[in-house]
């Protein structure tokens, strides 16, 4: 399997190039709006006091080790849980990987369509991966962000790096032995962890291979290998299944700063207040039927920290039928405990539903007059109207970024992230952040 995968840059099509520089702008706007957040400053504390010789560009426009940015910058971007999302492979496709790109970028001046060509080798190996190893991977309680993402975030370094397919494999098997993350801890500061060490442990084993350290070069698919330890059960010919089609088109992004798991049900929430008029003061109870392997991900009935509250999808629902925001920070801290709120997620049922497709949901709402309303969502389908997409992106972006940096630098970095495969050097997209 790894001695067939070829990192050729090469013949980037206009389309996967252009949902690449989505995702990178979609991953510097979350993750430069958690920067303040505990988790970020925690590790940034340490990493501090580690020291080592400054050569990658941090979020707050700061140096590190190329390791250390991409484990720190890395963090950030998972902490507002409000990144892309790949739902056929489960992973978060940009934490793991544009923080080893860029971090690597910057000592070696890669052009910027060798960075966007990066992602994307990251996420076919990632998704394709996840091919072959199903649910079981999943379901077995890995985090597949930190499992596959590891070995995307080393693929995607690797291409950048220029390494042959007998190195590739070796990194990978670098990588290989070092992945780890589990859904246990969902909802605490370990789960955006998990997207930086992802990242980091990628572009180390990418640059040790480059040096010749050796592993072995069939980890993924041999005997006690990869896929046989992490996952009960795989298909390795799974890895070409669609084998022209991009593993980039299934990519999706949030509007919510919250679980993948709750956009759905926020979404139908929205539509009952939208085409029906929803007022919460008028609510008597409210059903929300989703697909049953979210029960256990993000049904946090009671959320007591922001972290729960973004996988609690009573708390999104409720922010929702109340017209509050799903993205501004307070409905996280100071909603939690706001007595309005409280009594209407309690009066939210969250149920699963066999016959509901995957990231879809239904909100059922029964009023105090004893009319009852519902709507449908289906947050599945990535958007085909790749311009309209680029507008929503940018228009989050703005969201997150003017109050940090304010609208004059917000729009240079808009402007540089989504024009970057014309940068003769892709770690320029930082340049609006060092000012």
């Amino acid at each position: 399997m790894a001695h067939s995968l070829s990192m050729a840059s090469g013949g980037l099509r206009t389309d996967v190039a252009r949902i690449a520089r989505h995702s990178l702008l979609d991953w510097f706007a979350v993750a430069h709006a958690a920067w303040q957040q505990a988790p970020v400053q925690i590790l940034l504390a340490e990493v501090r006091e580690e020291g080592a010789t400054p050569c990658a560009t941090l979020l707050d426009g700061s140096r590190a080790s190329a390791v250390q940015a991409a484990l720190v910058n890395g963090t950030a971007s998972h902490v507002l849980d409000f990144d892309d999302a790949h739902l056929q492979s489960r992973v978060h496709p940009s934490v793991p990987l544009w923080p080893a790109i860029l971090a690597q970028a910057e000592g070696g001046r890669h052009h910027g369509i060798a960075a966007l060509a990066a992602f994307a080798a990251g996420v076919e190996l990632q998704s394709r991966m996840a091919s072959c190893m199903g649910e079981d991977h999943y379901r077995l309680g890995w985090h597949n962000t930190a499992t596959l993402g590891t070995l995307g975030a080393t693929v995607a370094v690797a291409s950048l790096l220029g390494l042959d397919v007998d190195r590739t494999a070796h990194a990978l098997g670098i990588a290989a032995t070092q992945a780890g993350g589990m859904r246990a801890l969902f909802g605490t500061m370990c789960k955006p962890l998990h997207a930086g060490q992802a990242a980091a442990i990628g572009l180390r084993a990418a640059r040790l291979a480059a040096r010749g350290f050796q592993a072995v070069p069939d980890i993924l698919e041999r005997e006690r290998g990869f896929a046989a330890l992490y996952a009960s059960a795989w298909e390795p010919d799974a890895i070409w299944r669609d084998a022209t089609t991009s593993r980039v088109h299934g990519i999706v992004y949030k509007y919510h700063a919250s679980c993948y798991g709750t956009q759905a049900p926020i979404e139908a929430c929205l539509q009952l207040r939208q085409q029906h008029g929803v007022a919460a003061a008028e609510i008597a109870s409210v059903e929300i039927a989703i697909e049953p392997q979210y029960l256990d991900v993000c049904c946090v009935a009671n959320p007591t920290t922001p972290a729960e509250a973004k996988f609690s999808i009573a708390h999104m629902a409720a922010l929702a039928l109340s017209g509050r925001s799903t993205v501004a920070a307070e409905s996280f801290t100071a909603a939690i405990d706001d007595s309005a709120l409280a009594a209407l997620r309690r009066r939210i049922r969250v149920h699963g539903d066999a016959a509901m497709p995957r990231a879809n949901a239904r909100a059922t709402v029964t009023l105090e007059n004893g009319l009852v309303h519902d709507c449908h969502s289906d947050a599945s389908r990535p958007e085909t109207d790749l311009g309209r997409q680029e507008g929503r992106i940018a228009s989050k972006a703005r969201t997150l970024l003017v109050p940090g940096l304010g609208t004059e630098r917000t729009e240079a970095l808009i402007a540089t992230v989504l024009s970057c495969e014309t940068l003769a050097d892709a770690a320029d997209c930082f340049i609006p952040l060092r000012q």
